[in-house]
């Protein structure tokens, strides 16, 4: 038997009670999870929407005169009030006009009878060729003189030359009318149309936008709204103000008018078509490759806890930079989460765990 050494012993005896050493699963290093930030990749916000004051105004104003010259013997021009096309608005005196009328036509028809005469005459050679002429150059003459004299009674009577309403009447009845007077003043109100004044900043910073909508309503009208068409705008802005004129339009609604000079709002929503359905994500959340290319880290979270999971490198394709903010396609897509700081530190399918702010 070999006998230990007596120093020996307390050793032995340490080493045996200790026991079997640990199992490799025991000994195996527990796997962490790393804390990052996330960010959602949020559909790209390209419409603006702005809010202007803005007045009804009529489509166009005409004021309307007589061509001919005497007394008013008619009046019929209520202010604020709407008219049909054709209604009669005003008449003069037409006594001399219809007198002129039946002289020139007296006229015209001597003439008519001395051409038919000269005619005659001239086919049997009893008369020249000079007499005939005259014959046909008088007829002529009276012919015009009947037409302007029947044109100049047709102008005694001012009517309606559209659906319109009276804005202002500039005359009274028995007044002398000299031609080319303003008797009335109408607006055609066929349609509502709405102005605002858009600043120069405004107008520059959506140059290359569409207006997507726009919708008025009418102050002291409540849940009223009227959807509105764009006219046109101007091109040189007011010297004072440095504002333009935008002009929209909307149909008459059926219980009434809106009335030129009447108050409202007008929202107009502006953006652009081709970056519709776009993705937005932090500026911060970009790689970017040797090659110069882009990429994120996409979070894939378990199904056991959604704030823990896996991150994976996905490229993309980069667009317009607003703000901290960056448009992107490819890869993601809303609704998903990426790595928004420390990028350069991501692994391939490396555990990560969502932060969260205290």
């Amino acid at each position: 038997m070999i006998r230990l050494p007596a120093l020996l012993l307390p050793f032995v005896l340490v080493l045996t009670g200790c026991g079997a050493p640990d199992s490799p699963a025991d000994l195996a290093v527990k796997q962490t999870h790393k804390l990052v930030q996330l960010s959602p990749v949020t559909v790209a916000n390209n419409t603006v929407s702005y809010r202007f004051p803005a007045t009804v105004i009529p489509v166009k104003t005409v004021e309307l005169n007589f061509e001919v010259s005497g007394r008013l013997t008619h009046v019929d021009l209520k202010q604020g009030h709407l008219v049909k096309k054709g209604t009669l608005l005003a008449s003069i005196d037409s006594t001399p006009f219809e007198r002129n009328v039946r002289e020139n036509r007296a006229l015209h028809k001597q003439a008519r009878l001395e051409l038919e005469r000269v005619q005659s005459l001239y086919k049997k050679g009893l008369s020249p060729k000079r007499d005939l002429d005259n014959a046909e150059t008088q007829f002529e003459i009276t012919k015009v003189d009947l037409e302007n004299s029947i044109q100049d009674l047709s102008y005694t009577e001012l009517r309606a030359p559209f659906d319109a309403l009276i804005s202002d009447r500039l005359v009274e009845k028995d007044n002398y009318i000299i031609t080319g007077t303003a008797i009335t003043r109408l607006q055609d109100v066929s349609q509502a149309y709405f102005e605002i004044n858009v600043s120069e900043r405004v107008l520059a910073a959506n140059i290359n936008n569409k207006i997507l909508s726009a919708v008025a309503s009418i102050t002291g009208r409540n849940n009223e709204t009227f959807p509105l068409a764009y006219i046109e705008h101007t091109t040189s802005a007011d010297p004072v103000t440095q504002t333009y004129k935008v002009t929209f339009s909307s149909a008459q609604p059926k219980d009434g008018h809106l009335t030129p000079g009447i108050r409202a709002a007008v929202d107009v929503t502006v953006g652009t078509d081709n970056r519709a359905g776009s993705l937005h994500v932090p500026l911060n959340a970009l790689q970017v490759n040797a090659d110069q290319s882009y990429s994120v880290w996409r979070f894939a979270p378990t199904s056991e806890d959604s704030k823990r999971g896996t991150v994976h490198q996905v490229p993309v394709e980069v667009g317009e930079i607003t703000g901290h903010m960056v448009t992107i396609s490819d890869g993601v897509g809303p609704e998903q989460f990426v790595v928004s700081a420390g990028v350069s530190q991501m692994r391939e399918a490396m555990l990560v765990e969502a932060y969260e702010a205290e």
